[in-house]
């Protein structure tokens, strides 16, 4: 169990080395740090106003975040992907 939390803790170590963690992280404080485009966000979410939706949607700020959070999460599915070969091979052999 022990060898297991450190290979699960080693993965955790490296995904935080990856650009796509580092990028995102980066752009979260940026995006921490820009009040106007947070109101915008917060004021979407209660009224669902389409155009403050477009304003936020042609933030640029914005999009870079989104678009590093879709690299992320492709990311995350080959992760996913081959932790279920894994299983698979592990289950073959029982």
């Amino acid at each position: 169990m022990k060898e297991l939390m450190d290979l699960v803790d080693d993965l955790k170590q490296s995904l935080d080395e990856t650009n796509e963690v580092k990028n995102i992280k980066v752009l979260n404080k940026e995006i921490s740090k820009d009040k106007e485009l947070l109101n915008d966000i917060k004021e979407y979410n209660l009224t669902k106003n389409e155009k403050i939706k477009e304003k936020i949607l042609s933030n640029e700020l914005f999009n870079k975040y989104k678009d590093n959070e879709i690299e992320l999460n492709l990311l995350i599915m080959k992760i996913n992907s081959e932790l279920k070969k894994i299983s698979i091979k592990k289950g073959c052999l029982k």
